[in-house]
């Protein structure tokens, strides 16, 4: 059992269901600097819930490397790469779709 992944993989999976629940965006930055005008024109529930689900795919990755170390040693450094393409094509998506904005 490797903690250090463990409580990573803990800590993304939390974070990631609180920003889904939509109690993290309030807390960016970049949220609080935004005008309310545009902030008018995001869906951010339907937005929140991506990234959080996102957020916790990457826990979930970390809580499987914690607690299976043959995961850890055979597959984790390539779903990782897979999760980073995802979250790229996701970031892609979402600058390109009209699902977010009103």
């Amino acid at each position: 059992m490797n903690l250090t992944c463990l409580t990573f993989g803990v800590l993304f999976c939390i974070a990631g269901i609180l920003f889904a629940l939509g109690k993290c965006h309030i807390h960016l930055t970049a949220w609080k600097q935004m005008p309310e005008d545009e902030k008018q024109k995001i869906r951010i529930h339907p937005l929140c819930r991506n990234i959080g689900g996102m957020i916790v795919l990457c826990g979930v990755n970390f809580v499987l490397a914690g607690i299976w170390s043959a995961f850890q040693a055979r597959a984790f450094v390539w779903t990782m790469i897979l999760w980073m393409i995802a979250s790229g094509i996701d970031v892609y998506y979402i600058s390109k779709s009209k699902r977010y904005i009103c």
